[in-house]
């Protein structure tokens, strides 16, 4: 039964990263043009959620099932129930948020969310067979989403003994960093490796396993780079750098595994510009990393959070995990892009991706050397911010009239 719904779980995901960009289209205009009307904190949470659990967590199981799960195992109906159950408080939760906040109803919506992703996870981590590498990515991406949600029980126990407290913050930022860098990065990679395989291309297994295991080696100890605010001890910097330069060496062996590929697998431009995007953005994310160990950038970071730590945060989920998404997609035949609108819906999208990051970095930039600020960045980045909605919707219109729900 899960098989045969694969698409519209894909579609429903899509949709929900479009709901995702109108929130955060919402929250440009409300800088732009402040209203009173508008609960920013609702708004962002609401945003946020569906953006990770929505369409990051929904997309990134579906295709899980596709290349991980055996056919005769994929229609169980734990699969089917979970799914279910999840997709339906991740729809509820688009409303609860904006509604009334990190409130009961939110909570409980959580709640049952989470308990629910440890069913799926239980079954999933036992149906995944095999020994390669791009299973043991999979694998270890479950493990590491099981360890981020530990942080979501914790953080109820310091609401209620210590309020918003060094460890509250700390526990929501152990929650991202090892869903961001260990279940989206593993997971995507993960897939990407299986695709190239389907290909019919071998990456050279040595690369391969490096790529793997010196990014594991750095999960748990860059979780420092996030708590270096809290704490003056240089002992953390110096520890938080040592694990970003791991993650580089990670990076090395990625580029030259990516190089090799895109000359043996004869992708079309599109899909060539999107994995060229999506790696130059995990790449730039690794080097914000390497940066952020420094003590003059944590400070520098925390007085310029909207700037630097914002545009931080949207280069790993748009730049390089939403593009990544949206080529995996395509390789799965659930986007076609045989249409002019969709095209320009692709490319007007990357560009407001783009340019918002450009423009959030420059302020940032521009204010931490001195120079004058860009006096229209609000403006600006609504502007671009309306690229990004407007050209998912011009995705969504013209794959509507490609997708064939008939095909097996």
């Amino acid at each position: 039964m899960l098989q045969k719904y694969s698409k519209e779980l894909f579609l429903f995901s899509f949709l929900l990263f479009i709901f995702s960009a109108i929130y955060g289209l919402i929250l440009r205009w409300n800088f732009a043009f402040p209203s009173q009307l508008i609960s920013y904190k609702n708004l962002l949470q609401g945003h946020s959620h569906v953006a990770f659990l929505g369409w990051g967590y929904l997309t990134t199981i579906g295709v899980i099932f596709k290349f991980f799960i055996p056919k005769e195992k994929v229609n169980k109906k734990v699969y089917l129930y979970t799914i279910i159950i999840c997709v339906t408080t991740i729809l509820l939760m688009l409303f609860s948020f904006l509604l009334s906040g990190y409130k009961a109803f939110s909570i409980i919506l959580l709640s049952v969310f989470g308990v629910t992703t440890y069913v799926l996870s239980f079954y999933l981590l036992k149906d995944i067979k095999g020994k390669d590498v791009s299973t043991k990515f999979v694998k270890f991406g479950i493990y590491y989403y099981l360890i981020s949600s530990l942080a979501t029980w914790f953080l109820a126990y310091v609401i209620v003994t210590q309020g918003k407290t060094n460890l509250y913050y700390n526990s929501v930022y152990f929650y991202l960093h090892f869903l961001y860098n260990g279940f989206f990065v593993f997971s995507l990679f993960g897939i990407l490796f299986k695709i190239i395989e389907k290909k019919g291309v071998v990456i050279h297994l040595k690369h391969q396993k490096n790529f793997f295991t010196f990014l594991n080696i750095a999960v748990i100890p860059t979780y420092i780079l996030s708590v270096l605010w809290s704490t003056k001890l240089i002992i953390f910097n110096v520890a938080g750098f040592l694990s970003s330069v791991l993650q580089v060496v990670a990076l090395l062996y990625l580029l030259i595994i990516i190089k090799n590929v895109l000359k043996k697998i004869a992708w079309n431009g599109l899909l060539k510009r999107l994995l060229i995007f999506a790696v130059t953005a995990f790449s730039l994310k690794i080097i914000a990393q390497l940066l952020s160990s420094f003590p003059y950038f944590v400070k520098k970071s925390l007085a310029l959070k909207p700037y630097l730590i914002i545009g931080y945060l949207h280069l790993f989920t748009l730049a390089f995990m939403s593009v990544l998404l949206i080529f995996i997609l395509i390789n799965i035949k659930i986007f076609k892009f045989k249409s002019s609108i969709s095209t320009i819906g692709i490319y007007l999208f990357l560009t407001g991706v783009f340019f918002t990051e450009i423009v959030l970095f420059t302020q940032g930039g521009f204010i931490l050397v001195g120079i004058n600020p860009i006096t229209s960045f609000h403006i600006i980045m609504l502007l671009f911010s309306c690229c990004i909605v407007f050209g998912l919707l011009l995705i969504l219109i013209g794959e509507m009239k490609k997708i064939d729900y008939n095909e097996k």
